[in-house]
């Protein structure tokens, strides 16, 4: 049993059932070169580390599919690759034609502007591929990170109506998946077993939504002069300052002044600032200077200590070499507590002399724009920081009150709109709200926000972490709603550098819904370098790992996440259901499933996870109970009744469009899909059901162009379909073409594939073989709502009195029987609660 980590858990959590589903990749794994190198090619320098190829110094724009036909082309020249190379080497384990790459060298051509009559870099050799004839030779490998985006100058056209460049994907069989992650948002996890994937970090989409960030930005010097990734002695850490006053309740002041401070400094070109979350998180009291600064990444630190005296503030800061331990400037100040700004401004223009002393001249920071003049504004607007960033439900919706304080005191104050605009949708999100109609309603806050001062980055992180994105087959990068995120994504890191949440967010975006893999990790790097503690950041590398190294070491990496917050709700979420699906350990992942909900009780996604355990478990009466904890939703609903056997229900359920308002409903609706096909057989209303699948799913007419992680479960019961009303032609090719899917994609990302290999077999016939595959599926560990398979699916039905069947049954029973009491001693040792009525396994 995994001992949970002590502590008070407090921050968001729906990440953990989209997270396994968002990061899993549909284009092959080849698409992630692993080698630098780079390439002058003609007049164009390609860097393939970075899955980059510019001209005179700008980019050009490219799928992910046209770049690895373009390295292919290069790492050949000059000679010839044939059609067939081609194929292995770009749509590997995939069957493509000579049509397919005869269009993607097409796309090529047109993306670098070579004429076919007249070809400057690829030329066609007829009837045996194609070859490039630019010169090619080698260039400096290893291309620097490159810099962040510098702000757009006063007086040009608005962030949100400057061009940027796009990638438009155009594959026509492997297009890039519609967004998924966490995000938070972007970017969760739900279930591949029993014939499903299992999404597995909601806001993954963005794993980026767990906890919204809050720098208090100004605009600042173009990235490029700010201090590079590695270079401590050019990063300041600024610690939270001592509160020695008499009265507990200004301790608030012993953060707010040096947050103050730290969004100063963070405007200083040539100087990296850590970000508050890591700073203000460490604990130092027991640490030396030199083990905080190589904690922190940092070779200065800045301390201190404020006392208020009724209306007095006295404040003794500190700037001190973090390397050598020694105290290289103080000062000492002592103020009306009405003149805090003017102090603020003092320290900030003090430090910036100090270091300007050991690093050379720095940059002078231009005047302050995102804090309110009024006091008590300013204030009130630091006490709903501190509870925004805990990222639940009750904090949440408890941080509105003081920036609506902070705004009626200060109607101008373009910070505290922002910061609403966070509340407002970060709460709702946490509800599973329609996030559409949220974005309608709180979009006014955020406009006045950029209104007020067009040079705050963090309203520029806010709107395009909670930026409204498409619902259907357009959810491409070429779509003005994507391509409206990455300029404010870009917009929000030149102007807030140091807001490491942000960037950690804006990482997922590059990777996942732009799939610029390379750029974002160089931008999840920097968010690492300037947030070096934050269990956010490691959360996303977590996220990444998984499709680079796989489920164990993903796993691995969310371990980490505990060790600089034990309290970190996605973490616990995440490892949870790690624990159930691919480890077979149900009783151990509602342990940590039921700690995470205790720490954020009215998040309805949490307990939604926690009720599928629960049925797995054969726990009814708990999963009912702990349902009952927040509104009945459709998708609760569906699920309770496939699990009483209720096809009318459930089938009705899975219909019903409340079922389908969020970014990542074709995630979390894995079941949806198998209830759709049982209603659909019972009641002969087929074409429905077809339309309806492939319409939620994002499957469109030529489904197996459309395969992904989060619709390919729904395929199985798609072909099935089709199959019955006539279309067997049809449903035989998808079936081969999602058979041959799951081969490519199945190893590395989870166990479970077995269940949907043992359904495919079964199809073709194939008995024998499937029953074995479903033996082999189950001992590995993945029990996820085996009551299904076992119980209702109707192609398991004709094997029910098999008595293969019957000993496969009997082993899972047994299983889940053990399972059973393993909760109910942790239900002994007061580990987990005790829900409804004891119940007899299905």
């Amino acid at each position: 049993m995994t001992r949970l980590p002590r502590g008070d858990v407090a921050r968001p959590l729906r990440q953990f059932y989209e997270i396994l589903l968002l990061t899993m990749n549909p284009v092959p794994d080849h698409s992630l070169e692993t080698t630098a190198a780079a390439f002058i090619v003609g007049d164009l320098y390609l860097d393939v580390g970075q899955q980059r190829v510019t001209r005179a110094g700008s980019d050009i724009a490219l799928p992910n599919l046209s770049f690895q036909l373009l390295v292919a082309l290069v790492r050949a020249a000059p000679n010839v690759l044939s059609n067939e190379s081609l194929m292995t080497q770009v749509w590997p384990g995939l069957v493509v034609s000579p049509e397919t790459v005869n269009k993607r060298v097409n796309l090529l051509r047109e993306a670098l502007g070579d004429d076919s009559r007249e070809p400057r870099y690829i030329t066609g050799v007829r009837s045996r591929g194609y070859r490039l004839i630019a010169s090619v030779s080698p260039a400096t490998e290893g291309a620097p990170l490159p810099n962040l985006p510098t702000p757009i100058p006063e007086g040009s056209a608005r962030a949100a109506d400057s061009p940027i460049p796009v990638v438009p994907i155009e594959a026509p069989q492997t297009d890039a998946p519609k967004s998924r992650l966490p995000l938070g948002r972007w970017a969760a996890l739900s279930v591949l077993t029993a014939g499903l994937l299992i999404a597995a970090t909601l806001g993954v989409r963005w794993a980026a939504r767990h906890q919204v960030a809050g720098a208090i930005p100004a605009p600042v010097a173009p990235a490029s002069t700010a201090a590079a990734i590695g270079a401590l002695s050019r990063t300041v850490a600024v610690l939270p300052f001592d509160s020695i006053s008499a009265d507990p309740a200004d301790a608030y002041l012993a953060q707010g002044l040096p947050e103050m401070i730290l969004n100063r400094l963070s405007r200083v070109s040539g100087l990296s600032v850590i970000a508050r979350n890591s700073s203000f998180a460490l604990a130092t009291k027991s640490i030396d200077s030199r083990e905080i600064g190589r904690r922190l990444n940092c070779g200065y630190l800045i301390g201190g200590s404020v006392q208020r005296e009724a209306d007095r503030l006295r404040v003794a800061v500190q700037l001190v070499d973090s390397a050598a331990g020694t105290l290289i400037w103080s000062a000492h100040f002592d103020r009306g507590l009405h003149d805090i700004f003017s102090i603020e401004d003092e320290i900030a223009d003090q430090l910036a002399g100090a270091l300007s002393v050991r690093l050379g001249e720095l940059e002078p920071k231009p005047p302050p724009g995102a804090r309110s003049a009024n006091l008590e504004a300013y204030l009130a607007f630091l006490r709903g920081r501190t509870l925004l960033g805990r990222g639940t439900v009750a904090e949440s919706e408890a941080a509105v009150p003081y920036f609506e304080r902070a705004i009626a005191l200060d109607p101008n104050f373009a910070s505290a709109y922002a910061s609403l605009y966070d509340a407002r949708m970060q709460a709702a999100d946490r509800r599973q709200e329609d996030m559409t109609l949220a974005r309608r309603r709180y979009r006014h806050l955020i406009d006045r926000s950029l209104e007020l001062d067009p040079k705050l980055g963090a309203a520029y992180f806010a709107r395009a972490m909670w930026g409204d994105q498409p619902h259907d087959a357009s959810a491409r990068p070429t779509n003005p709603l994507i391509a409206a995120q990455e300029r404010d994504f870009r917009q929000g890191a030149a102007l807030d550098p140091s807001n490491g949440r942000g960037l950690a967010a804006y990482a997922e975006f590059l990777y996942w819904i732009l799939e610029r893999r390379e750029e974002g990790r160089s931008v999840l790097k920097r968010a690492l370098w300037v947030d070096p503690i934050s269990p956010s950041a490691r959360y996303v590398d977590a996220v990444f790992t998984l499709e680079a190294s796989g489920v164990k070491a993903s796993e691995q990496k969310t371990l980490q996440a505990f060790e600089l917050d034990p309290n970190f709700v996605p973490a616990l979420q995440r490892y949870g259901a790690f624990r159930w699906m691919f480890d077979g350990k149900l009783a151990e992942a509602i342990q940590i499933i039921e700690h995470a909900i205790a720490l954020d009780p009215n998040n309805p996604w949490l307990r939604y996870t926690a009720v599928e355990v629960y049925l797995d478990l054969g726990e009814v009466n708990a999963a009912r109970d702990v349902a009952a904890g927040t509104p009945q939703s459709a998708r609760t609903t569906g699920l309770l009744s496939m699990h009483e056997g209720d096809w009318r229900r459930a089938g009705l359920a899975a219909y019903d469009e409340a079922s389908w308002t969020s970014d990542d409903d074709t995630c979390k609706n894995l079941l949806a899909s198998a209830a759709i096909r049982d209603y659909a057989f019972k009641t002969r209303e087929l074409s429905r059901a077809i339309a309806f699948i492939k319409l939620k799913y994002y499957l469109g007419n030529d489904p197996a162009a459309h395969l992904e992680v989060c619709n390919f479960h729904a395929v199985v019961y798609l072909s099935q379909l089709m199959a019955a009303a006539g279309q067997a032609e049809q449903a035989l090719a998808l079936r081969r073409a999602a058979s041959l899917w799951l081969d490519a994609n199945a190893a590395k990302y989870f166990t479970g594939a077995g269940h949907l290999r043992a359904r495919f077999l079964l199809l073709d016939g194939k008995q024998d073989a499937a029953l074995s595959e479903l033996a082999d599926a189950f001992r590995s560990g993945i029990y996820a709502n085996w009551w299904y398979t076992i119980e209702y699916d109707p192609l398991w039905l004709p094997l029910h009195n098999d008595p293969r069947f019957q000993a496969i049954k009997a082993d899972v029973r047994r299983y889940i029987d053990a399972q059973r009491g393993e909760l109910e001693a942790l239900r002994g040792n007061g580990l987990v609660p005790r829900r409804g009525l004891p119940t007899a396994s299905r």
